[in-house]
C-alpha cells in the first residue's frame, strides 16, 4: 500500500459579521496566479466560481457538462470541470473534479466586509478523500496525497 503525503498548509480566518467566521485557504494555479477558497464542510461537492471560469483556458479549466444541481434556494445551472492544475502550499492536484456554479451572491457578501474574491468552495469530496484535519488552534489545514 502506498504511503500518503501529508501537507500542512496555512489558513485565515475571516470575521464577515459578528462571531461569522469563515475559513479561507489560498492556492495557486502552474502560472503563480493566487485564487481563495472557502474550506466548506457543509457543501457536499466542491464548487469554482463560473464568473472566474470564463477567464480561463482550456488548458487550465476544461467543462464537460451541464446538469441542475440545488445550492442555497431553488435551482441553478451548474457545469461540472476539471480543473486541471492547482497547488495549496506544496501539494499538486491535477485534474481535480469541480462544480462550476455562479459565486457571485457569495463574493457580493464578501465585498461587503473584505477584498478578498472568493473562487470557490472546497467541499466534503475534498476533504474527505484528503482526510483533512482543520487546526484552528494554528491556523493550519493538514492534507494528505496518496
Amino acid at each position: 500500500m502506498a504511503r500518503k503525503r501529508k501537507y500542512t498548509v496555512p489558513i485565515q480566518l475571516i470575521e464577515l459579521e459578528n462571531e461569522n467566521y469563515h475559513i479561507l485557504i489560498e492556492g495557486f494555479l502552474k502560472n503563480g496566479k493566487s485564487l481563495q477558497w472557502v474550506i466548506d464542510t457543509g457543501a457536499s461537492k466542491t464548487v469554482f466560481d463560473a464568473n472566474l471560469a470564463e477567464h480561463f483556458d482550456p488548458d487550465e479549466l476544461e467543462a464537460t457538462e451541464i446538469q441542475s444541481a440545488g445550492i442555497g434556494e431553488g435551482h441553478v445551472e451548474t457545469q461540472t470541470g476539471i480543473l486541471h492544475e492547482i497547488y495549496f502550499g506544496q501539494m499538486s492536484l491535477s485534474d481535480w473534479p469541480v462544480a462550476i456554479i455562479n459565486l457571485g451572491h457569495i463574493n457580493k457578501i464578501y465585498s461587503q466586509f473584505t477584498d478578498i474574491e472568493i473562487a470557490g468552495l472546497l467541499g466534503s469530496d475534498f476533504l474527505l478523500k484528503h482526510q483533512c484535519i482543520i487546526d484552528f488552534k494554528n491556523l493550519q489545514i493538514t492534507l494528505y496525497v496518496s
